[in-house]
C-alpha cells in the first residue's frame, strides 16, 4: 500500500497542475450531481404540491432552467475532468517510461542481455501500462470523495446540527472504509493468480 501511494505521489508530482485542475473538476462534478439531485426533487414535490393545491401561477421555468443549468455543468465538467487527468496520466507514465528505459541502460550488460527477451520487455510495458488506473481510478476518485464527504459535512453542520453532521459523516467514512477493505481482500487472490 505505501508502494502505491509512493507512485502515486511520484505520477502526481509529474503534472501536479493539472491533476488539481481535474481534481477540482471530479469535486465539481459531484456537487453539481448534488445539487441537481436537490433542486429536481424539490422541484417535482413543488410542482406537485402547487397542481393539487390549485395554484395557477406557479413558476416552473426558473427551477428547469436550473436543472438543464446543472445537467449540462455537470456533463460539461465530466468532460474537462477526463481530459485533463487522462492527459496528464499519459504524460506522467510517458515521463516514468522514460525514466524506467534510461535507467535500465544504466544497467551492467549483463543485466541488460537479460532483460532483452519479449517477455521481459512485455512485463516491464504492461507493468507501467498497469499505472494509468492508479491516479484515474483510486486516488482521484478518494480525494474527490473525501472532499465531497466534507463539504457534505460542512453543510448538515451549519443547517441542521452538528451532531447530525458527524454521525453522516463517521457513516459514510467507515462504510466506504470497510467497502475498500472488503474489495482488497476479494480481489487479492485473483490478482495475485494473475500476476503469477
Amino acid at each position: 500500500m505505501i508502494a502505491l501511494f509512493r507512485l502515486a505521489r511520484r505520477l502526481s508530482e509529474a503534472e501536479r497542475t493539472a491533476f488539481l485542475r481535474g481534481l477540482a473538476l471530479m469535486v465539481t462534478v459531484l456537487v453539481m450531481g448534488v445539487a441537481l439531485l436537490g433542486l429536481s426533487g424539490w422541484f417535482v414535490t413543488a410542482a406537485a404540491a402547487a397542481g393539487i393545491a390549485g395554484v395557477v401561477g406557479f413558476d416552473f421555468f426558473r427551477p428547469s432552467a436550473g436543472v438543464r443549468f446543472l445537467a449540462l455543468g455537470r456533463a460539461m465538467a465530466r468532460y474537462g475532468e477526463r481530459l485533463l487527468t487522462h492527459d496528464a496520466t499519459l504524460r506522467a507514465l510517458a515521463g516514468m517510461r522514460s525514466a524506467v528505459y534510461a535507467g535500465i541502460t544504466r544497467l551492467p550488460h549483463e543485466v541488460q542481455s537479460r532483460l532483452r527477451g519479449a517477455e521481459a520487455l512485455n512485463r516491464i510495458t504492461s507493468d507501467i501500462d498497469a499505472l494509468d488506473g492508479l491516479m484515474l481510478r483510486l486516488v482521484l476518485p478518494l480525494c474527490a470523495a473525501v472532499a465531497g464527504l466534507a463539504a457534505g459535512t460542512l453543510a448538515i453542520w451549519f443547517l441542521v446540527t452538528p451532531a447530525a453532521a458527524l454521525a453522516v459523516a463517521l457513516i459514510y467514512a467507515l462504510g466506504g472504509t470497510l467497502v475498500l477493505v472488503v474489495t482488497a481482500r476479494i480481489a487479492h487472490r485473483p490478482a495475485a493468480e494473475a500476476e503469477a
